[in-house]
């Protein structure tokens, strides 16, 4: 005799089976997950966390220790100086007491000098200028978005990334560029998509190189972009990739994709909207850019170009740029070089979310892709 438990369970299940209704909202759910999958990295972060375990491909974490900190110097007090001062007032704003505070302080300068021996002097200054941000952030009063929530978490997670990437670098010398994909996916703090990066990386030196950013900036970007796409065995990139495609084949016949376009708003590699492609024709004609083909005209031209890789990191650098321009007081079309090590979290941030980044909040996104494109500066050499 079936135990009644039992029993009712199986009753459900066969009742839910043949209930085209549940059928239906089931199907109905996994397809809305999908599609929050394919065009949110932030839900394709969150998602992934949850197939982690599903993963046949995880490899066990490497134990590997941080750079030895430089030693301590006049020169790297000096530098270290001023951004202690900023960060100190913004936990003074926090209200942070004393032996919490001092704590604090301690991590941050350890972790600068870790990141200087990592990254170099610049992008060590710009991991604490990200890390002064996101504090601010935190202020409750201030209502900005924040990554974290409280200062010990941002530093936690800056010990992550730094930890990581260390041993990123310490596997780019032992192991051949497939199985350092590989490991990379299984170890980093987020998602990643490094073969998709390396795939590209000629076009993303050589897009990078014509429009002044420098090349880490683009593969960051590339990455975070990319990373949803293996998530539920790789179903959220094949939906993207259906959904691009219909809006492509919708606008050619018809002259515009009307509702597909709604489902597949960005395309490809950097998942940049047709609209924002058709505008940088005056910037890219500035820097003496090569589409290859003639500058698209319309919604069906824009699609069809930005599915092709060069041309789509080439029109997505020239929007960085022109948003950078903009920050710096430049000419819209201006063709000075933006190397600087604040590109680095600028740049993504400004792709991903430009109401955020011109308000100077911070998110997961920018946070990210930050120390994706530190690490990917080294990756590509």
């Amino acid at each position: 005799m079936v135990p009644a438990p039992l029993a009712y369970a199986q009753s459900v299940s066969v009742v839910a089976r043949g209930n085209p209704w549940i059928v239906r909202g089931k199907a109905l759910a996994t397809m809305t997950l999908l599609l929050l999958i394919s065009f949110s990295p932030s839900v394709a972060w969150f998602v992934s966390r949850q197939y982690t375990h599903w993963q046949s491909d995880a490899v066990s974490p490497r134990r590997a220790e941080l750079p030895p900190p430089p030693a301590l110097t006049v020169d790297l007090s000096r530098r270290y100086a001023p951004q202690l001062a900023r960060y100190e007032r913004r936990l003074d704003a926090l209200k942070i007491s004393a032996p919490r505070r001092s704590r604090l302080v301690e991590e941050h300068f350890q972790l600068y000098r870790r990141a200087h021996a990592l990254f170099g002097a610049a992008q060590a200054g710009a991991m604490l200028g990200l890390i002064e941000a996101e504090t601010r952030n935190q202020e409750i009063a201030l209502g900005r978005r924040s990554v974290f929530s409280s200062p010990e978490a941002a530093l936690s997670n800056v010990e992550r990334w730094l930890t990581f990437s260390a041993v990123a670098l310490l596997e780019q010398q032992q192991v051949e560029r497939r199985e350092l994909s590989r490991r990379l996916r299984a170890l980093a703090p987020v998602p990643l998509a490094p073969e998709v990066v390396f795939v590209h990386a000629r076009w993303i030196k050589r897009a990078a190189s014509v429009t002044g950013l420098p090349p880490a900036v683009l593969a960051a970007v590339v990455d975070t972009e990319q990373a949803g796409a293996r998530v539920a065995y790789g179903l959220s990139g094949a939906l993207r990739t259906f959904t691009d495609t219909a809006a492509l084949r919708t606008t050619q016949m018809y002259g515009r994709s009307g509702l597909t376009g709604e489902l597949s708003k960005t395309v490809g590699l950097t998942q940049m909207s047709w609209q924002d492609a058709l505008g940088q024709q005056n910037r890219l004609a500035a820097m003496n850019a090569q589409l290859g083909v003639p500058f698209p005209a319309n919604e069906a031209e824009a699609r069809a170009l930005l599915s092709r890789p060069y041309a789509n990191l080439l029109l997505t650098a020239s929007r960085i740029v022109g948003y950078l321009n903009y920050t710096e007081g430049l000419g819209a079309n201006s063709v000075v070089a933006h190397t600087s090590a604040q590109v680095y979290y600028l740049g993504p941030g400004w792709h991903n979310n430009p109401a955020l980044a011109s308000s100077g909040q911070t998110w997961p996104y920018a946070w990210n892709a930050f120390f994706k494109a530190c690490l990917y500066e080294r990756l590509l050499r």
